[in-house]
């Protein structure tokens, strides 16, 4: 696993302490995320944050005391990929977990970003290890995801067609209105700053109602592979103003949003490309 991003951390308790913090739902949601269940190798699973991000994943071996490894997806769309925890004695009363995130698409800059992500992590764990408090994180600043797409004759960044799979509404004239649309019903949201780069790049800011705050959304497409990689980041999300609860339930509806409207740029994309 050499195109791995790696984190090694000593943890302030044996590996007997540090197992069921990895593997038991209700002590990974002290310090990590909220599991569907428990693990199970060859079942999917689902690990949600109290932002909307969440991951889905899947088991492939669990070594009790030892290892857990799994394959899972950021929102469910994106690339699929490998990570592995080991956990070593490291002394009386102590552990060495190591974590090894594997991508072998990753430039730089992302596996550095990793990096810093994971070590939070592990952080995270080690504080709630030593304190037997809770260390979860409550609101993350950026929405941001990606999902790959076949090659073919599909534009996703091309006016009318982003109006497919983006929620988006026009005036008349120009792109006015973002619209989230859930269990809670339609809202739409005015759009600012409406730049696109056909093909390359799309920005929009979001006018958020009784707040100041207009949060900022990029989205790109890329050559990945033997396709495209569309990836979005939506930016300004802890600036609002709002009471927490406000913000946190804001935030799940624009991610959920983003989610369903990358999993559509997706079927798009394969139908236009044909079978195969």
């Amino acid at each position: 696993m050499s195109d791995a991003v790696r984190v090694t951390a000593r943890l302030p308790a044996p590996p007997a302490r540090v197992w069921p913090a990895l593997t038991e739902p209700d002590r990974v949601a002290r310090w990590f995320g909220d599991l569907a269940g428990p693990l199970t190798v060859g079942e999917d699973n689902r690990l949600g944050f109290d932002d909307g991000d969440f991951f889905t994943l899947r088991p492939t071996a669990l070594v009790p005391g030892r290892t857990v490894e799994f394959e899972w997806r950021f929102l469910g769309v994106g690339k699929r990929q490998r990570v592995v925890w080991t956990l070593e004695p490291a002394g009386p009363g102590a552990a060495l977990l190591t974590v090894a995130d594997h991508d072998d698409t990753r430039a730089p800059a992302e596996a550095a970003q990793l990096h810093e992500g994971w070590t939070d992590f592990l952080d995270r764990l080690a504080r709630h290890l030593r304190t037997g408090r809770d260390a979860r994180y409550a609101l993350r600043d950026d929405i941001d995801g990606a999902v790959d797409l076949p090659a073919g004759p599909y534009r996703p960044l091309a006016h009318p067609a982003l109006l497919d799979w983006l929620p988006v509404a026009e005036d008349g004239f120009r792109p006015a209105w973002f619209f989230v649309i859930d269990d809670e019903g339609p809202r739409r949201f005015a759009l600012r700053e409406w730049e696109l780069r056909e093909d390359e790049e799309l920005t929009f800011t979001v006018a958020i109602p009784e707040t100041a705050g207009t949060p900022a959304a990029r989205v790109t497409l890329a050559p990945a592979g033997a396709g495209l990689r569309l990836s979005f980041a939506h930016r300004g999300w802890t600036a609002l103003g709002l009471p927490d609860g406000r913000a946190q339930e804001l935030r799940r509806r624009f991610t959920a949003t983003w989610v369903a409207s990358l999993a559509s740029a997706r079927d798009r994309a394969r139908a236009a490309a044909g079978p195969g």
